[in-house]
């Protein structure tokens, strides 16, 4: 008997996880940000995929999604998509202004698009899905000005870490360098939640306007958090002096 209460604990709970896991990302409304973009359903030659399996491949994300027992009895979710007039944009991949896209829903596991007109419905299954990233995404928000402490003959530039992902981001380190003198200086950044900001002092031995300033800052510079975009994380400085 305990055997079989352990069993159906143990497939409850991996049911919620797997409702979780495919959850609705953007939630509804929300004033949040998001970091979301749109990804063909062909991948090196792979597809056509479905949307749930195209954010996967491609950016290791969520499709964004909604339920749809209540009104479509033979599907549980739909899945965000767009169809376009041609099918080489999606088996390229490569962008087109003029690829006059409509917007739909791919439900399941059936890899069409269906965009619904006045005029009937229109099925594809060359389309592009639309990606939300649930990860946490560290980047430079600010740069202040520096300043000259005359007490320990340091400059003092404070700098702005935010964490614009949708989650949590652990413990990483920041980094400040001089590109005109490779002087630099590290600080630790601590576990910063959705939204949060952390303002970082860094100093350097010298005053940096010489007689101008470059400074650049990038957060998570050993590459210790997993982020939605690894390539945002640096900015850079210039002032005159």
């Amino acid at each position: 008997m305990l055997r079989l209460i352990i069993s159906f604990l143990a497939s409850l709970l991996t049911l919620i996880f797997a409702i979780i896991s495919y959850a609705d990302p953007i939630q509804d409304i929300s004033m949040q940000n998001y970091n979301a973009g749109w990804y063909p359903n062909f991948y090196q030659g792979q597809g056509p995929l479905t949307c749930r399996r195209t954010c996967a491949i491609w950016v290791g994300a969520t499709p964004e999604s909604e339920l749809t027992k209540e009104m479509t009895e033979e599907f549980e979710r739909t899945n965000v998509c767009k169809i376009t007039r041609n099918p080489e944009i999606i088996e390229k991949p490569y962008d087109d202004p003029l690829a006059h896209w409509l917007y739909g829903n791919q439900f399941d596991d059936k890899a069409n698009c269906y965009a619904g007109t006045p005029f009937g419905v229109i099925e594809d299954d060359h389309y592009m899905c639309l990606c939300v990233c649930d990860k946490p995404d560290l980047i430079v928000s600010k740069i202040h000005d520096p300043i000259w402490d005359s007490g320990s003959g340091q400059s003092l530039i404070a700098v702005d870490i935010t964490n614009v992902g949708q989650m949590a981001a652990a413990a990483s380190f920041a980094r400040l360098i001089d590109p005109d003198t490779l002087a630099n200086d590290v600080q630790a950044i601590p576990a910063l939640a959705v939204s949060a900001t952390i303002t970082l002092i860094f100093t350097l031995n010298y005053w940096v306007f010489d007689p101008d300033a470059v400074l650049e800052v990038t957060a998570d510079y050993k590459n210790i958090v997993e982020e939605c975009d690894e390539t945002n994380n640096t900015q850079v400085y210039k002032k005159q002096g």
